[in-house]
């Protein structure tokens, strides 16, 4: 691992679309995909922010 994607990197790459995912993608199709990673608190951020958007009335 060399790269660290934090909480706002993994909303840009589920977007697909704006700027900071055509920026962001274009560095990480540079690299191998096991060069990145992200952490657990990473991962509990956007579980928390699915359920949030589900949870939606």
């Amino acid at each position: 691992m060399k790269y660290l994607l934090d909480t706002d990197h993994i909303s840009f790459l589920q977007r697909r679309s704006g700027t900071e995912f055509l920026i962001l993608a274009a560095r990480i199709a540079q690299h191998q995909p096991t060069d990145f990673a992200f952490s657990v608190v990473s991962f509990h951020e956007q579980v928390i922010g699915a359920h949030t958007f589900i949870t939606r009335s």
